[in-house]
């Protein structure tokens, strides 16, 4: 894993997204994690993130918008995949607990991105930073396409 302190979030991102997904890899670890690496890739290549990537990881972020939001809130839910072994169930064995939280966390992703028109997340992101109020960037085809396309 990349040095938070000292990798940025474009760094952070591509090691995340590059994450190798053998052939044999279970269906369903492959679904969360091919979706998940699509719609962070997303994320990240939207214009309002691009004030955040060059910092690192653990620097406060420049402009915090709903994609940064939302690219940090993937970002972790992809975290957690990559950390289970591919090749078997997620939703079998000692680690059950943390898929469970994979899948609400991409039901939360969703509904959030791709099924509210954003209102939920503005008012969330408004209820924390109260100058963002009207100043929302548009989530765009791309990103909500990756989103759909959630499991």
């Amino acid at each position: 894993m990349a040095d938070p302190y000292t990798a940025t979030r474009e760094e952070f991102t591509n090691h995340l997204t590059g994450a190798e997904i053998p052939a044999d890899a279970n269906a369903t670890f492959r679904q969360y994690a091919e979706s998940h690496q699509r719609l962070l890739t997303a994320l990240m290549q939207h214009p309002a993130m691009a004030p955040n990537l060059q910092q690192t990881y653990m620097t406060p972020a420049n402009l915090k918008n709903k994609i940064y939001f939302m690219w940090d809130f993937v970002g972790r839910t992809l975290g957690h995949i990559v950390q289970f072994d591919p090749t078997h169930n997620p939703t079998r064995g000692p680690k059950k607990a943390i898929w469970k939280d994979v899948v609400s966390r991409t039901v939360m992703t969703k509904m959030l991105l791709a099924e509210d028109d954003t209102s939920k997340l503005e008012t969330m992101l408004e209820a924390q930073y109260p100058d963002q109020r009207g100043r929302h960037p548009e989530i765009g085809d791309e990103v909500l396409a990756a989103a759909r396309a959630l499991p």
